[in-house]
């Protein structure tokens, strides 16, 4: 495989290009739209097409995406050259998380996508109208395959562990939904990986501290 990795976006749950408007990206970039598929390998596979074959590549994937990004390390771990890894989780889903899930699949199916997006828009403090106005645009169709895609995610610890490429870990210090103490977690299992915890920041990194994210991506590429 030839060349610098190409740095491929990917955004997280009812995300989309716009996630990334304020990071600066060094070198050959893709931004992935959206997360989409009916199963983790689907998506995955949709990530791995957005380069060609004889192309590494360096995901940058932001909490749904992260999960897409673990199930490409599983099956062409080849491919990936580096990783960044925002916001991530990389347990199984806690049956608390499958109640909430299912309770919000039930109210889209019901006709209730907008309401839904709303309660999850309303936790994005300033940056809420573009959560929303991202959201819309992925739709509830895309928004129930991305659900699936969280109840289905397997314990990833030990994929990760066995990653041995350039590995930078991201969480704002305020994150409620994937806390400072996942990526402590990860950073434990891989010692050699670069961590950084943004204080004041939640869970929408990309939104909250654009500049944190340039800066570790200008540092994996100059290296």
């Amino acid at each position: 495989m030839t060349g610098d990795p190409r740095v491929v976006l990917v955004p997280g749950t009812l995300c989309g290009a716009a996630l990334w408007g304020g990071v600066a990206v060094p070198g050959r970039a893709h931004v992935l739209d959206m997360v989409r598929g009916r199963s983790l390998a689907e998506a995955a596979g949709r990530v791995l097409d957005a380069a060609p074959v004889d192309e590494r590549l360096h995901l940058v994937a932001f909490s749904l995406g992260a999960i897409v990004a673990f199930e490409v390390l599983r099956r062409a771990p080849e491919r990936l050259a580096r990783l960044t890894l925002i916001s991530a989780n990389p347990h199984a889903p806690t049956p608390s998380q499958l109640e909430t899930w299912a309770a919000q699949e039930g109210r889209v199916r019901a006709g209730h996508f907008g309401e839904v997006v709303r309660a999850i828009a309303d936790t994005a403090g300033p940056h809420r109208q573009k959560v929303l106005d991202m959201a819309r645009r992925v739709g509830p169709e895309v928004y129930l395959e991305q659900l699936a895609l969280l109840r289905s995610r397997p314990d990833s610890r030990g994929d990760v562990a066995r990653f041995t490429g350039p590995l930078t870990l991201l969480v704002g210090g305020e994150d409620r939904v994937t806390p400072p103490h996942l990526a402590a977690e990860l950073h434990a299992l891989v010692p050699h990986a670069a961590i950084r915890v943004v204080p004041g920041a939640g869970h929408y990194l990309p939104l909250d501290a654009p500049g944190a994210i340039s800066d570790a991506l200008n540092a994996v590429a100059h290296a």
